[in-house]
């Protein structure tokens, strides 16, 4: 083989490896070095306003409180909202066991008072057990639910509960981060005891413990709210009530009587001087009343 052969052929194969070099690379750096990117479709995310105007003190001249929570879709994605509720631990887990909770969704916060009928889809439950309060809202969209809260009898006294409601959005199977608002429930020292002495079923005397009041201090009984009986002053230390006096009030029935202080207009004011019951029935002379159930 001459000179010159040797070497047009050594050309021929250098410039078959490299291109067939260079094609094999150009496939190993297209298959391991390509880039990742991601879309985001749409956020779930939840949003509760109200419940800090819900936090209350119950007493006789507040039986009961109603008012209204916000529960708001804050995503961008439509969905379910659901909430959840629990007592803070070390709070009173019993008073939140024993205040009955019905719930409805009304068209606006303005719409939740005191007066205001239950509406459909309502649930009802306590502070320790209260269904879902569920609306299916649009992104950005809201819903208002008014809360009735109201303790039994049975309600420990002198208590606190602090109460947590959950809520967040899902749609399929996502679910958003729960978020929350809390409230506190409290109720009031327990009254003192009145004393009650029965007059053969025609009339009974209810006395109030001593206090350090003025002596001039005006005192009233009470039965549903409504004043029965005369006012006394601590000069005295007791009303008497008949059966015709509890009759704006009651008229059967053990009735539970609060004794309170009054004003210097002659209106009740939150401090109880004491309480009990009274039983009102019918005798063959005509109504009754005894001390008691």
């Amino acid at each position: 083989m001459t000179r010159r052969l040797r070497i047009a052929l050594a050309l021929v194969l250098s410039a078959t490896f490299v291109v067939g070099g260079s094609s094999a690379a150009w496939a190993l750096w297209t298959s391991s070095a390509g880039t990742t990117s991601s879309t985001t479709i749409g956020t779930l995310t939840a949003g509760i306003s109200g419940t800090d105007a819900m936090t209350v003190t119950f007493s006789d001249s507040v039986p009961a409180m109603t008012k209204p929570v916000t529960l708001t879709n804050t995503g961008t994605l439509a969905g379910t909202t659901t909430t959840t509720v629990s007592t803070v631990a070390g709070s009173s887990a019993a008073l939140a066991q024993t205040v009955d909770v019905v719930a409805w969704p009304v068209a606006s916060t303005a719409a939740c008072t005191t007066s205001a009928a239950v509406g459909t889809g309502s649930v009802t439950g306590t502070w320790a057990s209260l269904p879902s309060m569920t609306s299916s809202l649009a992104a950005g969209a809201s819903t208002v639910w008014c809360t009735r809260s109201t303790p039994r009898a049975s309600a420990p006294a002198s208590s606190t509960a602090n109460v947590v409601i959950g809520l967040s959005t899902s749609s399929g199977s996502w679910r958003s981060a729960t978020v929350t608002g809390g409230f506190s429930l409290t109720t009031p020292a327990a009254a003192a005891a009145l004393t009650c002495t029965d007059h053969s079923n025609n009339y009974v005397d209810v006395r109030w413990p001593d206090s350090s009041r003025p002596a001039d201090t005006w005192y009233a009984a009470y039965v549903n709210g409504t004043m029965v009986g005369s006012r006394a002053q601590t000069y005295s230390g007791f009303i008497t009530l008949a059966p015709q006096d509890l009759a704006p009030a009651a008229t059967t029935g053990t009735q539970t009587v609060v004794v309170k202080a009054l004003d210097s207009n002659g209106n009740p004011t939150t401090t109880v001087a004491g309480s009990g019951t009274v039983t009102l029935f019918t005798q063959n002379n005509g109504p009754s009343i005894r001390c008691g159930a």
